[in-house]
């Protein structure tokens, strides 16, 4: 069965989960970017305040989400595109956050599904200095710019993934996990079990 999955990332208005101001997926099947999608979103009321040093980050500014979608509406599309695959994320702890905590301000139910960090994949890939993610990607051999920006972050991660299977020798995500004794982390309906060593 072909190896597929979608790499995720966010970006916050603010020190809450629940403030989603943008996100990016990127689809890859058998090792090949497939699709990708990308949007502004407009956080859910009383997390949507856009604080300095957010936006020094990442430069995205409350009047730039003015006419987003809102996280439902965001969240509805996320769905359809993610299906039943697994999510990949660096410090995929943090991404993971952002979907539960926007959810649950907006009273929409865990969903199900698994992830992998590519951050906790590489403390077991290779031995750095540093694990962030321009770090690793710089590792892994690829050309990074515009860091914090959500879809230049997505695919960096899912570039970064690809290169822990080409280091491991594994063309899958389970037996990357199996080869660098790393557990899928999980989101349901109980809450969350974390990416971790096992």
């Amino acid at each position: 069965m072909m190896d597929s999955w979608v790499a995720i990332d966010f970006e916050t208005a603010n020190g809450s989960r629940a403030s989603a101001c943008s996100v990016a997926l990127v689809r890859v099947s058998g090792g090949e970017e497939k699709e990708t999608f990308a949007t502004l979103i407009r956080p859910p009321e009383g997390h949507d305040r856009f604080e300095a040093r957010n936006t020094a980050v990442h430069g995205i500014r409350e009047s730039d989400v003015r006419r987003a979608p809102t996280w439902r509406q965001v969240w509805s599309r996320m769905a359809d595109f993610i299906g039943d695959s697994p999510l990949i994320a660096h410090n995929a702890a943090f991404d993971t956050s952002v979907i539960r905590g926007a959810n649950g301000a907006t009273g929409i139910p865990n969903p199900t599904l698994r992830y992998a960090c590519t951050l906790v994949l590489a403390r077991q890939t290779w031995d750095l200095g540093s694990y962030t993610l321009p770090r690793v990607a710089r590792a892994a051999g690829i050309a990074f710019g515009d860091h914090h920006r959500a879809e230049a972050d997505a695919r960096a991660a899912a570039g970064v993934l690809l290169a822990q299977q080409r280091t491991h020798g594994v063309d899958t995500v389970d037996d990357l996990l199996r080869s660098a004794s790393v557990s899928w982390g999980r989101i349901h309906s109980r809450g969350f079990d974390g990416c971790r060593r096992c």
